[in-house]
């Protein structure tokens, strides 16, 4: 009797653990587009990282556009319109202009859901766009205060910013500016594109210290200061790609303010894949961290975590 009993509970298993196999293979795998500039570059590394990551645990299919830099906002639209083409049933964006979204939006067919990450923009209201963020103003403010605890008094401070209109530099702007202007400082503004990035460099050089606004444009600064032997001290920014955290532990940048990227890239995915299997009603808006990172704390276990979330 005692051998019977093993036997069909062995059987009961077997028939259970086969129904769930083949429950699962009839969930649909949904696909999502992911369209950024520059898909290659470094600084989405933690980004894809986390959509990757949430991709395999809720099953879906996931495609990362290859793209280099765009000019305009009219050639994000046309290799959304290819993906959309293509297939594509969600689309996750980070938006070349904040302004100008709302044209590349529209051209987007209905019934397929977008997230917006990294910045807003100005989007039509509905349960199928929503908006996975940083908030701007903090981090600028963040920055801010890294910047006034340099040991400098009412410093002097060049900001390097990208030239479009994106809210999250724009935002990012307004929190520095409000910080450093509050402590009796003064800021100069350079955009790229306004000079060779030797020049700019140069520019931003004649005042106390320096504040980057963009990963890419922070490595080159870094790269550069390394290049040329300069002190070390003055460089701060906003990053999380491997090359700008090397550079913070170099001390050749000195403060960086790190987005959570990963946690960016996870929930972007995550709530479509709710979505779409319908276990959410609508998409939300959802606000991401962000963590000041000074040379000295790198390898501190929590920053660890920030910079390398699927090393524990």
């Amino acid at each position: 009797m005692a051998a019977a009993i093993v036997v069909f509970l062995a059987a009961a298993i077997l028939w259970s653990a086969v129904n769930l196999l083949k429950e699962e293979e009839k969930k649909p795998m949904y696909r999502v587009s992911v369209v950024v500039e520059d898909s290659v570059s470094e600084r989405w590394t933690a980004f894809r990282l986390g959509i990757d990551q949430a991709a395999r645990e809720y099953g879906m299919d996931v495609t990362f556009a290859a793209t280099g830099s765009f000019e305009e906002t009219e050639d994000q639209k046309n290799l959304i319109g290819q993906e959309v083409q293509s297939g594509t049933q969600a689309l996750i964006l980070s938006v070349f202009d904040s302004e100008e979204a709302g044209s590349l939006l529209e051209g987007i067919s209905s019934g397929i859901p977008v997230i917006l990450a990294e910045t807003d923009a100005i989007r039509p209201e509905g349960p199928e766009t929503a908006a996975v963020a940083l908030p701007g103003r903090e981090m600028g403010r963040a920055l801010g205060d890294m910047l006034l605890k340099a040991g400098v008094d009412e410093p002097s401070v060049a900001v390097l910013a990208r030239s479009r209109e994106r809210y999250l530099e724009m935002e990012m702007l307004e929190g520095l500016t409000e910080t450093v202007r509050a402590a009796g400082g003064s800021l100069l503004v350079l955009k790229e594109g306004e000079a060779d990035p030797d020049v700019l460099l140069s520019r931003a050089r004649t005042q106390d210290l320096i504040a980057v606004l963009d990963d890419s444009l922070l490595v080159t600064a870094a790269a550069l200061m390394e290049e040329k032997g300069l002190k070390k001290g003055k460089l701060y920014g906003v990053g999380c790609s491997p090359s700008a955290v090397t550079a913070l532990d170099k001390g050749i940048i000195s403060g960086m303010v790190i987005p959570n990227d990963f946690t960016m890239g996870y929930q972007s995915m995550a709530q479509l894949a709710g979505y779409m299997a319908k276990d959410l009603p609508a998409l939300s808006d959802i606000q991401v961290g962000y963590t000041p990172v000074k040379t000295e704390d790198v390898h501190d276990p929590d920053v660890e975590k920030l910079l390398f979330p699927l090393v524990q």
